[in-house]
């Protein structure tokens, strides 16, 4: 494990480069974490007697009737189960890695453990599936690993104010269980089930790397809310994990998308799976951000993978032999993903991803093109202007779902600084270095720039009072996480803008988050500008809502700009745009 202070000054040493305008460069993942860095793509798999029912695991306890959902196992008897198979399908679709639910929320566990009754071991089937696959996959010399949920809703002791202790000593047994019994597990997935984390996390945390000590650890003991768990990688964990949707462009702070190739996370009968073309714009719009796909399959109730899977998952091996080269071991951009085109590098090469027959126009690289090919030799034209950079693919050349180019440049890939897409609002604002008083997730997908990217869907939030955290984890459960009014969660802060010299600004757009199960609505907020005697306010009002456009009463110059908002409970801000 890479020491904490070391991790935590190397991202701050990034983050004060950038804004000072330092050099770009790629930082060196952790020793640790090369082998992950390289994989980019992986298998995650959800499954238990939950399957029998075809809806959600674990969350469908509730729907279905504790009583009766906890009792499927009686009937659970997967005869089709073939771990060679399920790790022969990861493979065909060119995946590094496997991690199985070896115990979800609901509390059912996949091996033989000798804590609890309630195993596989116990149903019809009765065969060591996590015994299977782990034999399977070195087989294969395929990584194995595991995802597991701290959190059971099936045990009366976990979370429970006096017997909690004896739960969390039950929990860490079966976490021996799992890695110590099946050789070596090179990473642990650990998940949060919207309540805090009935352990300490440092406990837990600390008890895993001692049984694996070069194990890579997910950033899920920490959150309490899950927009921390997709964008805080904390003080415990390796990376972050965005869950059903691509993460933002990071190439400083490792991150790994979660996502089912269908609709849900379990088997569903019937369920509505991506098309080829989703699945590849996915994968490498992820890569293209600098992040791992960790692609879920849902076994049906026999044992086996939806056939259906299974041959999506081909068809993507199949595009990833003919490109893998641009996929594995490469680091995202120069190019920010768009809808259009993703980006990956190596220290050789620039590698550019092309959505369907998109042709787009992209904007200007700042490096000399010596050399621009298909991966099969066919050349590409390049025309730089300082204003755009555009590919000339011969049509009949085209691959019809992601056509990969790659370009040789004069100068190594690894010292441009990430290139975002041009702006569609104009702001003055968009992109530019930015702080904030603090936020939800300040390294990664809910930061200050969140909410200057001309992109509604992300957002920036206040943070949380840390004080008040610490005595949670292990100690007290009364903090669900979807209570946006809690005393844990900061209800006011401020974003600050630097846009890099005096501008002049007359209007500014602000939109705020609309989900009232997470985020309450600003009931103040307050523009300012810094003057030589310091902040002046330019304009103030109290509702944001969906869209609300300011006219300043008077064009303001000035270099720095500040947005104060506050609310009855956390708020959260999509967007702040300056204007000319």
């Amino acid at each position: 494990m890479t020491p904490v202070p070391f991790r935590f000054a190397l991202v701050t040493l990034l983050l004060v480069g950038a804004l000072r305008g330092a050099a770009p460069v790629l930082p060196e993942p952790a020793p640790h974490l090369g082998w992950w860095r390289e994989a980019r793509f992986g298998m995650f798999i959800h499954w238990g007697p939950a399957a029998l029912t075809g809806k959600e695991i674990s969350w469908s306890r509730a729907t279905t009737g504790p009583a009766v959902y906890d009792a499927l196992h009686r009937q659970f008897n997967p005869v089709k189960f073939d771990a060679r198979a399920w790790i022969a399908a990861a493979k065909a679709a060119g995946m590094r890695y496997v991690v199985l639910t070896a115990k979800h929320h609901d509390g059912f566990m996949l091996w033989a453990t000798q804590t609890d009754p309630y195993n596989i071991m116990q149903t019809p089937f009765g065969r060591d599936v996590v015994a299977e696959l782990a034999t399977a996959a070195r087989e294969a010399h395929l990584p194995f690993c595991y995802y597991f949920s701290p959190g059971d809703w099936r045990d009366p002791d976990c979370r429970h104010p006096q017997h909690n202790p004896r739960f969390v000593e039950r929990m860490h047994a079966q976490l021996t269980e799992l890695l110590t019994r099946y050789g070596r597990i090179p990473l642990v997935w650990i998940d949060f089930d919207g309540w805090p984390c009935p352990s300490r996390p440092e406990d837990t945390a600390t008890l895993i790397r001692r049984l694996q000590p070069d194990v890579i650890l997910n950033n899920r003991l920490l959150p309490l809310h899950p927009d921390e768990s997709h964008g805080v990688v904390g003080r415990w964990g390796d990376y972050a994990t965005p869950e059903q949707r691509v993460g933002s462009y990071c190439d400083s702070v490792p991150w790994e998308t979660c996502m089912t190739i269908a609709t849900q996370w379990n088997w569903k009968p019937d369920d509505r799976l991506k098309s080829l073309q989703q699945c590849l714009e996915t994968l490498v719009s992820t890569v293209g951000g600098d992040g791992n796909l960790l692609f879920n399959v849902g076994p049906k109730p026999d044992g086996e993978i939806e056939p259906a899977q299974v041959q999506r998952l081909a068809e993507m091996g199949a595009w990833l032999r003919r490109h893998g080269e641009a996929v594995y071991g490469t680091r995202g951009g120069p190019w920010m993903p768009t809808r259009t085109y993703a980006s990956t590098r190596t220290a050789d090469a620039v590698y550019v991803h092309l959505f369907g027959s998109a042709t787009p126009q992209l904007p200007p690289l700042p490096a000399s093109v010596r050399h621009a090919a298909l991966l099969d030799g066919t050349p590409v034209e390049v025309t730089q202007t300082t204003t755009a950079c555009r590919l000339k693919v011969p049509p009949e050349r085209r691959d019809p779902h992601v056509t990969v180019v790659k370009l040789q440049l004069t100068g190594s890939p690894f010292a441009l600084a990430a290139i975002p897409p041009a702006s569609t609002s104009g702001s003055l604002a968009y992109r530019r270095p930015a702080i904030v008083s603090s936020s939800i997730a300040p390294q990664f997908m809910h930061t200050a720039e969140a909410a200057l990217d001309d992109n509604e869907g992300t957002f920036w939030s206040p943070g949380r009072d840390e004080t008040i955290a610490a005595g949670i984890y292990g100690r007290r459960f009364d903090h669900f996480r979807l209570l946006p009014k809690d005393p844990l969660w900061l209800k006011s802060g401020w974003l600050e803008v630097d846009l890099g010299r005096p501008t002049t600004v007359r209007r500014a757009l602000l939109m705020e988050r609309l989900d009232p199960r997470n985020y309450l609505p600003v009931t103040a907020w307050t523009i300012e500008y810094e003057g030589p005697a310091g902040w002046v306010p330019a304009a103030t009002g109290h509702a944001i809502g969906r869209r609300t456009e300011v006219a300043l009463p008077r064009a303001i110059e000035a270099r720095r700009f500040r947005l104060r908002i506050a609310a009855e409970g956390r708020p959260a801000l999509a967007e702040f745009q300056l204007l000319p």
